[in-house]
């Protein structure tokens, strides 16, 4: 379980130009469900992500995983919930590492090198074989059945298949968390459907998903075990779905 307590950020502090991104949110997700962070264009969903996935620090309050990334790191106290507030950012980069995996709106492929190689770059940095590392990229471009381009270049993928492999790219080091920023904000309707069945695979294999988006295709799909609903960076309706 994901638990936020009284979680702020804030940027520019004592400025003229303050900005309050995200505004003491508490909330709790739980492990093995799909939430879903609604709301528009600057509602402070995307702020509120990379806090959870310890890209960033916020201004004030705390955020605790229980039973997530304890034990993956040597010098982490395996017992009880780990509050990643106050770790030291070397502890911050192994759990976004090994504990998240992110797919982003932008999809953020290397142009110049090929899908293979894409999908293998996270889990460089972890000390596996590269030979450990081709295999299970191998196995991920077969499960999302875009093997045939493993060795083309990704400037020649349409956009489903750029998601596709973007989303290979987020499980190569077997994330136990997903974390999704407006992944269908550049997907038509058949596409976004497409990715949400691939969202329903994670869930069946008990992955716990964060995904922020204002498309009605992903916040009003059945797969949704929690809806938070922002506006101006503070959860205005928050609802479970039985």
């Amino acid at each position: 379980m994901i638990e936020l307590s009284e979680v702020s950020k804030s940027f520019h502090v004592g400025k003229v130009n303050q900005c309050d991104a995200v505004q003491r949110v508490s909330c709790r997700v739980a492990t093995g469900e799909v939430t879903i962070l609604k709301g528009p264009s600057g509602s402070g969903k995307t702020t509120l992500l990379t806090l959870i996935g310890c890209m960033a620090r916020p201004s004030s309050g705390r955020i605790l995983l229980h039973g997530i990334a304890q034990g993956a790191l040597p010098g982490l106290d395996s017992a009880g919930p780990l509050e990643i507030t106050s770790l030291p950012e070397r502890f911050l980069t192994g759990i976004r590492r090994n504990a998240f995996g992110f797919i982003f709106q932008q999809f953020n492929l290397v142009r110049g090198i090929t899908v293979l190689e894409n999908v293998m770059l996270p889990g460089y940095p972890t000390g596996e074989s590269q030979l450990a590392v081709r295999a299970r990229a191998s196995e991920l471009l077969e499960l999302f059945n875009i093997a045939r381009h493993s060795a083309s270049q990704v400037d020649l993928l349409s956009g489903g298949e750029m998601q596709r492999v973007a989303i290979a790219r987020a499980l190569i080091n077997n994330p136990e968390v997903i974390i999704a920023d407006e992944p269908t904000a550049h997907l038509d309707s058949r596409l976004s459907r497409e990715f949400m069945e691939i969202i329903a695979t994670f869930k069946a294999r008990g992955k716990t998903v964060l995904i922020a988006s204002h498309d009605p295709v992903v916040f009003d799909s059945p797969l949704a075990d929690q809806v938070i609903e922002m506006r101006d960076g503070a959860v205005i309706s928050h609802g479970f779905r039985a």
